[in-house]
């Protein structure tokens, strides 16, 4: 953001809201939803400077024409000094003006020009006006934030505003007329809205930079110049008659030669922002029965710029300015003065002014309500309020708001309710998280018996597993073992148990190398259709197994259990199993023809049943029951 007048240094600010208090025209914007959350308008600023002034901080900074001055000092051209008789009030510890001048040219300018005459040429402009009135009452126009505001915030009151020039202006162009372009003018002055001024003018007369007197200070200092190792020198141009006292508020009056009489005067000098804006508007609804002109003034004069120390107070500044217009009219030449009064008074200084409306439309009452009760106010607090957020009153602060200028988190007393009830809230969110603190390491207690619960009942599985009598394995989708038990490695051969001594269980071992590739299909089946396989008689290593395919995890894992036929508790349960099939298949057949047989049927069955619990009573070492001869 190059082209601004005022800004705030983000980095800098705590957000204090001092700017915003001082803020005559409130031109400073503050949202917690923006970045940065509080920034100058400068379509609203008036560049009257009093947030540079208030803040603590130093956050506020104004545009700097350092960068430009040093360039035209460079520069082959001519350049001219154009000194505010401010002056006297900034520079008192430079004893001798002469000495001062000396500085202006060791820094590089050409020539040195003092604005006082300017204020003479303006004087006179005053004093006729004045005398054409004809019953129209004026605003002087000397003072550019005075100027801006008017334009900006009061543009019923633009008609009042004096057509002339300011005289720091009306000098520039008497430069101008002396020197035409070929020449650059650096305005030093204690105004900071003298910057946005210089590009009100830029078509008649121009400016190449506006340094104020703190800016010019910084440049002494860089530049080492001391008054002790300093020649005089002296300031070019005719000295002026009075108006090296423009700078105190009712100095133009005095340089206009007028009346200040309370029985006499038609002039009233206003200054100070404190009242500033009021004093506007009180000219504007009352000039008709006052029926006096308005000098005014946003400072306490131009010995109170914002571009001027402060270290000294408003009165020991007037009388720095008075000892200096006396010590230069100790030189004064009246035929000199009044020899350049008429040759540079014809030259134009009149002025012009345009609507620059920043009005914001005040919202309704009801939305303005609205606000108020969000912040916890009524309409009890319309006239007053503690003015922390830097408005007059609640309804202000309000309409505020519902401009965009504002946010209720400026208001001390909604905020403090705000922390109160977040505070509120985090205690009972505290209290919470202590009961579910609690929960969690009850759950994380009970996860852990658990987790050891399982760990012991896998070891027990395991250890069950492994001590079955028939061969279990449990494999991958590419048959690779994830599991599997004593009774399989036995199965499997020599090869599966010396792996196995490497690699217990035989885990990630390939299943395709230690079986058939009939016994693979069988795997692959099951995995790819995920229907279990039940009591399948397969042959392995030339002997007779009872195998059981299922799947685990679908198309994913799958398991199988195989048992030996030939081992006689196998052969046994197996027989059991059988026999008992063959009956139920029998019996459904009796009974079907049951009605044409008669007692046969009973004897069948009872033959069936004594023969079944007849092999169940014997022994395992006993004769094999032949199976093809049951079914024949």
């Amino acid at each position: 953001m190059d082209d601004y007048l005022m800004k705030i240094n983000i980095e800098k600010c705590v957000l204090c809201y001092a700017c915003v208090r001082n803020c005559p025209v409130k031109a400073i914007a503050v949202s917690s939803q923006e970045d940065p959350p509080i920034q100058i308008i400068n379509d609203r600023c008036v560049g009257c400077g009093a947030c540079y002034e208030v803040c603590p901080y130093d956050a506020v900074e104004y545009k700097s024409s350092e960068k430009e001055t040093k360039e035209s000092l460079k520069s082959k051209e001519a350049v001219i000094a154009l000194l505010a008789p401010s002056v006297a009030a900034e520079f008192p510890d430079i004893t001798d003006y002469r000495k001062f001048a000396q500085m202006l040219h060791q820094l590089g300018f050409n020539k040195v020009y003092e604005v006082a005459l300017g204020a003479d040429l303006i004087a006179k402009e005053y004093n006729e006006l004045f005398k054409k009135s004809r019953g129209k009452y004026y605003l002087t126009s000397n003072c550019p934030v005075v100027v801006s505001n008017v334009e900006k915030f009061q543009p019923e009151l633009i008609n009042n505003l004096a057509p002339i020039v300011s005289p720091w202006v009306a000098m520039a162009k008497v430069l101008k007329k002396e020197y035409g372009d070929a020449c650059r003018i650096i305005y030093v002055g204690p105004c900071i809205a003298a910057k946005e001024e210089a590009k009100r003018y830029a078509d008649q007369v121009k400016i190449d930079a506006v340094l104020t007197f703190e800016e010019l200070r910084k440049m002494i200092d860089e530049s080492g110049l001391v008054e002790k190792n300093l020649s005089y020198a002296e300031f070019d141009g005719p000295i002026a008659n009075k108006g090296y006292l423009y700078p105190i508020s009712n100095g133009l009056l005095q340089i206009m030669e007028k009346s200040e009489d309370l029985m006499d005067s038609k002039v009233i000098t206003c200054e100070g922002h404190v009242d500033f804006v009021n004093s506007l508007s009180n000219f504007n609804n009352d000039v008709t029965e006052i029926k006096k002109h308005l000098n005014i003034f946003y400072c306490n004069g131009c010995i109170s710029g914002p571009g001027i120390k402060k270290t000294t107070s408003k009165f020991v500044k007037q009388n720095k300015i008075v000892e200096f217009a006396k010590k230069r009219r100790k030189d004064f030449d009246q035929k000199s003065w009044e020899k350049a009064m008429q040759s540079y008074g014809k030259i134009d200084f009149s002025a012009s002014f345009e609507l620059n409306d920043q009005r914001i439309a005040t919202p309704s009452s009801e939305e303005v309500d609205n606000i108020l009760g969000t912040i916890g106010k009524n309409n009890d607090h319309s006239e007053n309020g503690c003015g922390a957020c830097g408005y007059k009153n609640c309804t202000e602060f309000s309409i505020a708001i519902s401009k965009g200028l504002a946010e209720p988190d400026m208001c001390f007393t909604y905020t403090f309710r705000k922390n109160k009830q977040t505070i509120m809230e985090l205690s009972k969110a505290n209290q919470k998280m202590e009961e579910t603190k609690a929960q969690l390491e009850t759950s994380k207690r009970e996860a852990h018996a658990d987790k050891l619960a399982m760990e012991e009942a896998h070891q027990i599985t395991h250890s069950m597993l492994q001590e079955l009598p028939s061969a279990i394995v449990i494999v991958d989708k590419k048959l690779k073992i994830i599991q599997a038990n004593k009774g399989l490695i036995d199965l499997l051969g020599t090869d599966a148990k010396d792996i196995a001594e490497v690699i217990p269980g035989l885990v990630g071992a390939d299943l395709k190398s230690f079986i058939p590739f009939n016994v693979q299909k069988l795997f692959n089946f099951v995995l790819n259709s995920s229907d279990n396989i039940i009591n399948r008689d397969i042959h392995l290593n030339d002997e007779i197994y009872t195998a059981s395919f299922f799947s685990i995890k679908e198309k994913e894992i799958v398991g199988a259990v195989l048992r030996n036929m030939q081992q006689p508790e196998i052969q046994k349960e197996q027989v059991i199993e059988r026999v008992t099939e063959v009956i139920d298949k029998n019996l459904e057949m009796v009974q079907k023809i049951g009605f044409l047989l008669g007692e046969g049927a009973a004897e069948t069955e009872q033959m069936l049943n004594s023969i079944l619990q007849t092999y169940k009573q014997a022994p395992s070492q006993e004769t094999q029951f032949n199976i093809s001869k049951l079914n024949e």
